[in-house]
């Protein structure tokens, strides 16, 4: 009874974000004559747009690092007694990096401490102006501004810079990238394969995010921070790409992201040089734990090389443009479906579950 009601103290909770909700004349919107007002869903659109991406690539590291720390227990079983303190200390984090730390990379590092599990130590941003970014480095976040030593130390790399500033980001690290790292792209501008071109590795996921631009936007809470807007379930679930009513959704993300991410986890295991069976294990464990359906061998490969103990790694930049069995799984398969969903929901519901338990502050 005490968590019931310290969950509805969490879900009424109203974050102090903008002190002029309840005075229309001190708006932003009040100053806007009736043109200018035809271009609102604009601010809309935008701030739905952050929010997605956000979540989205918060749960891939989250996904990402504990298929990690079950590549872990496979080849190094701890005994029950010492389980409690690897569970306090996870072995081979993941260690991610940020390049860009403007408005969107600062939020994504924001969202990734709240939500995605990332401890401050394994997180790094590279910026042209770190002496800026103190409410980082009050958290323990290691901002600097070198990119050739961010991409060189990390296992996924987020691109948050300004279209015009990549051509000379990606020739500095584009010999740094890690064989096992991936890139994720948050620059709508750049297609997936310019991407590859220039940074000469084909482990790069880029969500596409589209909407209707002849429809009004649905409501959206446009004036709380991306970390904030995430504290809603129902904003949550409007961001996963697997939600089905459209109509709800400000914007709209491929469901191929899921797909990449899927394969992602795969290139991680052949990389790891674990078998097919070890890769299929971890993998429906981290996504479909408990599920009565699972990815199977056919999904990935057609023809069984009986000369090959391990999944090829693939190419996500063709994986892209590919209609796979895992796709076609995923979208035929309203179990699986639900299953990846409620995982993407869970993983934000349990950061309020922690607050209310008084765990985190």
């Amino acid at each position: 009874m005490a968590l019931v009601e310290r969950l509805q103290s969490v879900k009424n909770e109203t974050p102090v974000t903008d002190i002029t909700q309840n005075l229309p004349t001190l708006q932003f919107e009040s100053a806007l004559d009736g043109s200018e007002k035809d271009h609102l869903p604009l601010r809309i659109r935008s701030h739905a747009i952050s929010v997605s991406a956000c979540a989205q690539a918060t749960f891939f590291t989250s996904i990402l690092n504990k298929a990690r720390q079950k590549k872990n227990e496979l080849k190094s079983p701890v005994k029950k007694s010492s389980r409690f303190l690897q569970d306090l200390q996870q072995r081979d984090s993941l260690k991610v990096g940020i390049i860009g730390c403007g408005r969107l990379g600062s939020q994504l590092a924001d969202c990734l401490l709240t939500y995605g599990g990332i401890p401050a130590h394994d997180l790094a941003v590279s910026t042209r102006r770190p002496e800026t970014l103190e409410n980082l480095k009050n958290r323990d976040v290691d901002c600097y501004h070198d990119n050739k030593e961010l991409a060189s130390s990390s296992h996924v790399i987020f691109i948050c810079v300004l279209p015009s500033q990549f051509p000379v980001i990606a020739e500095e690290i584009k010999s740094e990238i890690r064989a096992e790292a991936f890139v994720y792209s948050l620059m709508s501008s750049y297609s997936i394969k310019k991407l590859c071109q220039l940074l000469k590795t084909t482990n790069i996921l880029r969500p596409e995010i589209s909407w209707d631009s002849n429809t009004v936007p649905p409501a959206w809470e446009y004036s709380v921070s991306v970390s904030q807007a995430l504290e809603n379930k129902q904003t949550v679930l409007r961001t996963c790409p697997f939600y089905e009513n459209h109509e709800d959704c400000v914007v709209l993300t491929k469901e191929k992201l899921m797909e990449s991410m899927v394969f992602c986890l795969i290139n991680f295991c052949s990389e790891a040089m674990l078998t097919r069976k070890e890769t299929l294990t971890i993998v429906n464990s981290t996504l479909f734990e408990d599920c009565q359906d699972e990815l199977r061998e056919s999904d990935f490969i057609k023809k069984l090389d009986p000369k090959s103990w391990t999944f090829p790694k693939y190419d996500l930049v063709k994986i892209a443009d590919l209609s796979t069995p895992v796709i076609g799984r995923l979208m035929k398969q309203r179990l699986l479906r639900n299953y990846l969903q409620k995982k993407y929901c869970f993983l934000f519901e349990n950061y309020l579950q922690l607050k209310a338990y008084g765990q985190i502050s």
